[in-house]
């Protein structure tokens, strides 16, 4: 199967740097611009995704920049891109090993695994007729991807009735597996299989049978978080809730076994919005409050937080610093204007770097279309300014 997808001659050609430095004009951060073509429209990967490689001096960014959504890397320290992919199709749900420098991403029906040395390209699996694929992860021990597949259906989605689809394909109860597809080459093993929309695998950085994957749906009519052991097909839900309750947007830290997410009690029209972090087998849950309920969250550790904001009346990327003398969070601090307009704008999806230095956004500020910034955390989060507001 290792020459279904074929790379065209622009694959390893270089681009000059884009980077502009600045200061945020609201917080004072140093505020790296990473990709500023007018014509393109780029962005780092999904926050749930490692997109730092050799030894965090280089960043993965997807950017549509010769009319097909390709994958690029940016040199942090020249600010040089690299085009790694050069396909006839667009590429999506892209991620990276975390033990290896390979990216894994689809195109077409094709999952593939990409040398990000090399950029050698490998098709690791077909996707079978009627059935989409979602991100998929790479286990912490290298040896293993894992994914979730789902059943096509003809419900039309359009663009102002998101929830209503979300909705009408959860109803629906789409045929759906996780499954594991070992990275040298193999047969696939299901773990999963069900007639719930399945989506979205997270990997443990550190526990090779342990992954998450999604229940999709409205948030408040699904029981969202899913944990799986990989060795045994044991599944159970991560943070159960209970009637007025939603979360979702989880992710791992780094140690492997905690899981992060937020959410809200009551209703969307009346929330009581939290963030929260818990074990994956479901003991040490702890939560917060966050600013809104439309929103993301990760951290690396428990010590610094960054969170999206909102673009309900919280226009900052925001960092909550943990204090031990409280064992809670101190009030939250504005690290950089997100210019985030509307849910049918672009996202932030701020990620923290690994080594808890910088935070990776987009943003449509600065164009027509999204790019990709990095913000500098200062040694001192409390020089930032505090944030004390909340949504209009």
């Amino acid at each position: 199967m290792g020459d279904k997808l074929q790379q065209g001659p622009n694959a390893g050609r270089t681009l000059p740097s884009e980077c502009e430095r600045y200061e945020d004009p609201e917080t004072g951060a140093t505020i790296t611009r990473l990709t500023t073509e007018p014509t393109a429209d780029s962005r780092h990967l999904y926050f749930t995704e490692p997109g730092w490689y050799d030894n965090g001096r280089r960043l993965l960014v997807r950017s549509d920049r010769d009319e097909t959504q390709d994958l690029y890397s940016v040199a942090l320290d020249s600010g040089t891109i690299t085009q790694l992919t050069d396909l006839p199709e667009p590429i999506s749900g892209i991620t990276r090993m975390p033990t290896d420098p390979v990216a894994l991403f689809w195109c077409d029906d094709f999952l593939a695994a990409l040398d990000l040395d090399s950029l050698g390209l490998r098709t690791l699996y077909e996707l079978p007729d009627g059935y989409n694929g979602s991100i998929a992860a790479g286990t912490a021990d290298g040896a293993r991807v894992v994914t979730a597949l789902s059943e096509q259906l003809d419900i039309e989605r359009e663009s102002d009735a998101r929830e209503q689809w979300i909705a009408d394909r959860m109803e629906a109860g789409p045929h759906s597996k996780v499954l594991s597809i070992p990275l040298e080459g193999g047969e696939p093993t299901v773990h999963v299989e069900d007639t719930r929309w399945l989506n979205h695998v997270n990997a443990s950085p550190t526990r090779p049978e342990l992954v998450t994957y999604a229940e999709e749906g409205p948030w408040e009519r699904v029981e969202r978080i899913w944990a799986l052991n990989l060795e045994t097909d044991e599944t159970w839900p991560v943070r159960p809730t209970d009637d007025h309750e939603a979360v979702g947007h989880e992710y791992w830290l780094a140690d492997g076994e905690t899981v992060g997410y937020h959410g809200w009690r009551g209703s969307r029209d009346d929330p009581d919005p939290f963030f929260g972090h818990i074990r994956y087998d479901s003991t040490q849950q702890n939560e917060w409050p966050a600013p809104d309920i439309y929103t993301h969250f990760h951290s690396n550790t428990r010590e610094l937080v960054v969170g999206d904001g909102t673009y309900r009346g919280v226009p900052f990327v925001l960092l909550w610093r943990w204090a031990e003398d409280t064992d809670g969070y101190t009030t939250p601090r504005k690290l950089a204007v997100h210019g985030w307009s509307g849910d049918d704008d672009v996202h932030p999806h701020s990620r923290m770097r690994p080594d808890g230095r910088h935070v990776v956004f987009d943003s449509s500020r600065g164009g027509t279309g999204s790019d990709v910034y990095l913000a500098e955390i200062p040694e001192s989060v409390d020089e930032l300014p505090r944030f004390t507001g909340g949504r209009d």
